[in-house]
């Protein structure tokens, strides 16, 4: 199963580097892979525990989405031992405001969560890095989101 699952992603991967290639076109708006995205972010980072990929019937119970946001994929610890976590949406247009709100409303439910649960994990959502570009947004809660910052800006020729 892992080498099938290995395969179908190496795939993946490779039709979003075909996807975006270079067609003289650097607007915010070039086809970037919202799944094969996530999915590298997820690898360039180190974790403490481990994260994998929500169902979409999971979601509503951490983001309260607006209704432009088209496609996205989460990452979080499935255990809830740590608040990590990669995230990545893309909206309809490039109106971010309702989205901004909707993540900063889940970082601030997780700090209240985690501060009499995990006090250690507040220091993380307190340096949660939130990457945006054009109809792309993307969530990073790790102790370096360094590594998954660079590839998000990476995917769009930053």
């Amino acid at each position: 199963m892992k080498k099938i699952l290995a395969a179908a992603l190496a795939a993946l991967m490779a039709l979003s580097l075909t996807a975006c290639s270079d067609n003289g076109d650097s607007s915010s708006d070039a086809a970037v892979e919202v799944t094969a995205l996530a999915q590298e972010m997820v690898e360039a980072t180190s974790w403490n525990d481990e994260v994998i990929q929500m169902n979409e019937d999971i979601i509503p119970n951490y983001y309260t989405l607006p209704d432009n946001v088209e496609e996205y994929v989460v990452y979080l610890c499935p255990t809830g031992a740590t608040v990590e976590e990669v995230a990545v949406f893309k909206i309809s247009d490039d109106k971010t405001d309702a989205l901004e709100t909707a993540v900063s409303n889940h970082i601030q439910a997780r700090i209240a969560e985690y501060e009499s649960y995990r006090p250690d994990e507040v220091k993380k959502l307190n340096a949660a890095a939130v990457k945006q570009n054009g109809s792309y947004l993307a969530v990073i809660i790790a102790d370096d989101t360094a590594p998954a910052a660079e590839k998000f800006d990476a995917a769009f020729g930053k």
